[in-house]
């Protein structure tokens, strides 16, 4: 492959960089973190054009050798662009970064340097993961997705089938839904919700066995490449399942973090595929009385490499989690996310945002809308007594 010309590529897209300073190696570039955002207000991240290695002096997770990943979070560019840009073509080379370099990694194989020569590991569901069917021995994960989970009996089917969902009746994973995390088509991990009393209510695949770590990837990755109108970024797999499936058809797609904090990967993986979306939003879950403030926190973090961040906003209903609403009320709220949109469209002061270049990139919604956001225009708030 024929070496990136750094200098050239920085300069062709106007980025600001330099070459002499307290934090520059001999031979290296500094740019602003990307990743860092609004808190580097210097040059710290340093990259070799030479090696293509790249580094943050601030954050020492903010580092990596592939180049496509540092465009994509400096240009805010899908994945796709930022080949054409490097002039990489996806039949003549490897991302080090990518797939088959993050699985390595994980499952100890090879060290880093060697990692052009892995042979791609697969992963398999073991014998005793079952289809989820109506009656019979598995009717049981049947009933707590269509009943406890209240996805309803006529979609239970088709959800099960869209979302290859599992489950089994021996083994550690026994009395669980398994959810599964598959990245490009291909499994890299699960997850299982117990649908009975238990300590621990999800039971990961371990890190040792998965292709790619749980916290490395996002639940419904392959939402994001089909795109759609709006982007929702979730807590909980099943909060995600429950938006996704019945807003998928009107453009309404979500993922989730597995947990309330975001890592490196999941911004990158976020920031690649906005660019599928007009919108992308956060909501986290209001357990602790505290889901606005983790959703603000979220999405600041991710706010330097997006542009097409909302404000993050509070589950409606007034209802812990996504995963409670009922079909009615998950189509309601996902018909008001796009009557959202499309106020904030059409406001003025999108208009203006729009062709400013210096004004903040979270856009604000109406008072007005996301009051009615909050409480899905019932005028008040819903409490809800059912256990996640």
């Amino acid at each position: 492959m024929k070496p990136i010309d750094w200098r050239q590529v920085l300069t062709d897209h106007h980025v600001p960089f330099v070459e002499r300073g307290a934090n520059v190696k001999r031979g290296e570039l500094n740019i602003r973190c990307p990743m860092c955002g609004a808190a580097d207000p210097s040059f710290h991240l340093g990259l070799n054009p030479e090696t293509g290695f790249w580094a943050c002096w601030r954050n020492s997770n903010h580092r990596g050798k592939s180049p496509l990943r540092l465009l994509v979070a400096l240009l805010n560019v899908p994945y796709g662009v930022a080949r054409k840009i490097a002039g990489i073509s996806e039949d003549s080379w490897r991302d080090p970064d990518g797939f088959d370099a993050m699985a390595a990694r994980l499952m100890g194989r090879v060290p880093d340097m060697q990692l052009n020569q892995v042979q791609r590991e697969f992963l398999q569901f073991p014998r005793e993961f079952r289809e989820i069917k109506y009656d019979g021995l598995t009717s049981r994960a049947w009933d707590y997705l269509a009943l406890d989970r209240d996805f309803g009996e006529d979609n239970t089917d088709e959800l099960i089938e869209l979302y290859e969902l599992k489950t089994a009746v021996t083994g550690p994973y026994k009395a669980r839904v398994v959810l599964p995390y598959v990245m490009d088509g291909e499994l890299v991990a699960w997850t299982a919700r117990a649908i009975v009393p238990a300590e621990i209510r999800y039971k990961d695949l371990s890190v040792d066995d998965c292709l790619v770590e749980i916290k490395k990837t996002l639940y419904n990755h392959d939402a994001m490449i089909d795109g759609g109108e709006i982007l929702l970024v979730q807590e909980g797999p099943v909060d995600a399942l429950k938006v996704d499936f019945f807003g998928r058809e009107r453009g309404v797609r979500s993922v989730a973090l597995s947990t309330n904090s975001i890592s490196d990967d999941q911004i990158y993986l976020i920031a690649a595929y906005a660019s599928h979306f007009d919108q992308v939003v956060f909501m986290m879950d209001n357990a602790t009385g505290l889901g606005a403030v983790d959703s603000w926190r979220m999405q600041s973090r991710v706010n330097s490499t997006i542009k097409n961040l909302t404000s993050p906003i509070s589950v409606p209903f007034g209802l812990k989690d996504a995963g409670l609403m009922t079909p009615n009320q998950a189509t309601t709220f996902t018909e008001q996310l796009l009557r959202n949109k499309r106020a904030i469209q059409q406001s003025p002061e999108h208009s203006l945002r729009r062709s400013s270049s210096s004004g903040a990139r979270i856009r604000q919604l109406p008072t007005a809308v996301g009051e009615d956001l909050r409480v899905a225009g019932t005028g008040r708030v819903r409490r809800s007594f059912r256990r996640d």
